[in-house]
Formats: C-alpha cells, sequence, structure tokens
C-alpha cells in the first residue's frame, strides 16, 4: 500500500519529467540569461554602486575637531599651563552640494543605461547563439534522413547487382556520397557542440550541460512572426528614441553638463564656522573663554585651476554631443541595412517554401518511387536528393536568418521585450 508522501514524490517526478520534456523556447533563453548571467549581474551591481554615490555627494562634510596645548613654564610633555580646544563645521549655503547631487545622479543615469546596453548585447548573442543551435540541428536531420535514403538505394542496388542487372559505378556513387554525408555530418556536430556550450555560458550553466529540444519559432507569415514595425521610418524613429546606446550617450551629455554646472559653482566656497574653547591649567573653571569665526577659502587667487575645470566640462559636453551625433546616423544607417536584410530573407523563405521545395520533394519522390520499380537510377536518386537537401537547407538558412535579423532589429530598436 502506498503512503501519501510515496504519491506526492511521484507526482512530483512526473512534473518535473513533463517540464523536462518541454522544448525550450527562446523566451525561456532571454529569460534565464536576465536572471543568471554573471556579466549582466556584474553590470547591475555596480549600477547599484553609483547609486549610492547620490546620498554621498549630499552629505555635509566631517566636522574638523582640534586640541592645542601651550607650555610656557615647562618643556615637559606631560604638563601643560594652557590647552584649546576647537571644533569646525562646513555649513553648505553656496549650493555646491545639490550641483554634486544633479552630477551623481547623472552618471548613476549613464551606469543604468550601461546596463541595459550590456543586456541587449547579451540577449542578442543569445539568440543569434539559439537560432545557430536550431539550423545546425535542422541541416544534421537532414543529413541524416538523407544517409538513410541511400543506405535504402545501396540496397536496391546490391540486389540487382546480385542479379546481374546492376551496376557497380551507380553502387561507388552511393558510397561516395554517404561518405560526403559523414564528413558534413562531423562538421554540423562540432557546430551543435560549440553553439550548445555558449549558449549554456550565456544561460549561467555548465557548458556541458545537455540541451533539450528547441522550440523552433513562428514563420515569418504569421502572426508572432510579423515585425514590430509597420515601416523603416517608424522602426528608425523607434530606435533613436529608445536604443540603449543612444540613451547612454545622451546621459552622457547631461553629465557634461552638470560637471559644467559644479565647475561654475566652485567659485563660491562654503563658509566654514569654528568654535575655540580655553582652559587655563591654574585657573578654577573648567572654560576660560571662548571665540567664535568663520572661515572661507578663496577659489578666486586660483584662478586657471577653475576657469580649466570649466573648459575641460565644456570639452567633454562637445565630445559627448559629437559621439550622440555620430551613434544616431550609425543607428538610422544600422536600422536600414537590418530592414533589407529582414525582407531579402522573408523573400527567400515564401521562394524556397511555396516553390523550390515542393519541386524537390516532388523529384526525390519520383526518384525513389523510380528506383525501386527500376525506372531510375541511384545517379538520379542522388542528384535529385541533394537538389531536396540544397532546398530544405536553403529554407532552414533563410528562416534562421529572418529570425536572427528580425532579433537584432529587435536588439537596434530596444524592443527584445517582445522576446
Amino acid at each position: 500500500m502506498r503512503t501519501l508522501p510515496s504519491l506526492l514524490a511521484g507526482c512530483m517526478a512526473l512534473c518535473a519529467g513533463a517540464l523536462a520534456a518541454e522544448p525550450l523556447t527562446l523566451t525561456q533563453v532571454v529569460t534565464d540569461v536576465r536572471a543568471r548571467n554573471p556579466q549582466l549581474r556584474s553590470a547591475t551591481a555596480s549600477a547599484a554602486a553609483d547609486r549610492e554615490r547620490i546620498k554621498q555627494s549630499t552629505a555635509w562634510e566631517d566636522p574638523v575637531a582640534g586640541l592645542e596645548v601651550q607650555r610656557e613654564t615647562s618643556n615637559r610633555f606631560t604638563t601643560y599651563d594652557a590647552a584649546e580646544f576647537s571644533v569646525s563645521q562646513k555649513i553648505p549655503l553656496s549650493g555646491n552640494r545639490e550641483r554634486r547631487r544633479a552630477l551623481a545622479t547623472a552618471e548613476a543615469g549613464v551606469s543604468a543605461a550601461a546596463v541595459r546596453t550590456r543586456e541587449l548585447m547579451l540577449i542578442a548573442e543569445a539568440r543569434d547563439t539559439f537560432f545557430q543551435l536550431l539550423r545546425a540541428r535542422e541541416q544534421l536531420a537532414l543529413a541524416r534522413e538523407t544517409d538513410q535514403l541511400l543506405v535504402q538505394g545501396t540496397e536496391v542496388t546490391r540486389s540487382r547487382l546480385a542479379t546481374g542487372a546492376g551496376n557497380v559505378s551507380a553502387l561507388l556513387l552511393a558510397e561516395t556520397e554517404r561518405t560526403r554525408l559523414q564528413e558534413r555530418v562531423i562538421v554540423l556536430d562540432g557546430e551543435i557542440a560549440d553553439a550548445a556550450a555558449t549558449l549554456n555560458t550565456l544561460r549561467d550553466l555548465p557548458a556541458q550541460s545537455p540541451i533539450g529540444e528547441l522550440a523552433a519559432p513562428a514563420a515569418p507569415g504569421d502572426a508572432e512572426g510579423a515585425l514590430a514595425f509597420a515601416s523603416l521610418e517608424e522602426a528608425q524613429a523607434h530606435a533613436l528614441a529608445h536604443r540603449p546606446e543612444v540613451q547612454e550617450a545622451i546621459a552622457r551629455i547631461t553629465v557634461a553638463q552638470r560637471a559644467r554646472e559644479v565647475a561654475d559653482r566652485a567659485w563660491r566656497p562654503d563658509p566654514e564656522f569654528i568654535v575655540k574653547a580655553r582652559h587655563m591649567n591654574t585657573g578654577s573653571r573648567v572654560i576660560e573663554g571662548y571665540d567664535t569665526g568663520v572661515a572661507v577659502s578663496l577659489p578666486w587667487f586660483n584662478n586657471g585651476r577653475y576657469r580649466s575645470a570649466q573648459r575641460e566640462a565644456d570639452r567633454r559636453r562637445e565630445v559627448a554631443e559629437l559621439d550622440a551625433a555620430a551613434l544616431r546616423s550609425k543607428t538610422a544607417a544600422e536600422i536600414r541595412a537590418m530592414w533589407q536584410r529582414i525582407e531579402t530573407a522573408r523573400r527567400n523563405v515564401e521562394l524556397y517554401r511555396d516553390r523550390l521545395l515542393p519541386l524537390a520533394r516532388q523529384g526525390a519522390d519520383n526518384a525513389r518511387q523510380g528506383l525501386v520499380t527500376g525506372a531510375a537510377t541511384v545517379a538520379e536518386l542522388v542528384i535529385a536528393q541533394r537538389s531536396l537537401i540544397e532546398a530544405q537547407t536553403g529554407l532552414a538558412a533563410n528562416l534562421a536568418d529572418f529570425h536572427r535579423f528580425r532579433a537584432m532589429l529587435e536588439t537596434l530598436t530596444g524592443t527584445t521585450d517582445r522576446s
């Protein structure tokens, strides 16, 4: 008789098996990268550290305490005639603290934009690797299927040779083709291993961890496979407004502006309030008297230093603005190029799927049937099967390119949340 714990354990094992049997989707890969990738976590931690500077920039400076001992009647270190205690504190009245806070906030904004940039770069690499692995596995399946057909062809040819009706050259042609396929299988096995290791590394898993079946993404004609933008102009406008690299460049312009404001305010020093109390060793009171005073630094006597800081801020802003302008032009060009690649891949997919592949399948089926009935030779089967492989490989390659280019377009436009 089974107990309740054993039943629960069995149910959990069945559920785990069902989950393990589910194909790995691109959405799950992206989720794993965002949650576990060490590089992304490092960038996030660095941005969090930069945010802590905001609070530090608004803090008052530490108070300063001092002690001065006077010796008039003795030179002994352990004795004194009078002692003076002092405490001083700078009072932030010049507005420098607010400017430093604005600068720290702008720098934290650059770090946040850098995190988003790193995130999209890693996601783009993961998606590209996902499609490489999917394509290599599809090609491997095609190669093995073709090998099985050639095995059947060689068996038929051997049986004909036994009856004296076969052709030795046809048998050699089939065996040669099988050898070429084996070479192709070896290459594909290496590509699959490399892609799987890269994908596991991006997901923070051991490189040798097995990757199960991959879920094929939607075709270009499906609703899920459609582009996020209706036109090239819309994609370019969205990229200029949401691409993380552009936002990071804009944040650097803001940093330069805030640095100039800090340099301008540096001419206004914060006053330092001072309190001093005296104690006489021969007196009867603890405090014989006290003094108060105010001190300020004199930046006007160091004019070159502060003028140089202002010029530095101006130059950095100029550099940031030029970098941002160059990045905008580059982004528009990259979006146009990627849009054209997507359109080319989509048209090729339609060509292979609707015309070339059906014709190649029909030719291969006729060759296989003709080989059984004796109306076709192994050479004709090899040629027909080569055409079928080329058509299937072309469809798989262009379909993978379509999804890769679409993923790259979404990365450029900052719309990878659609994954």
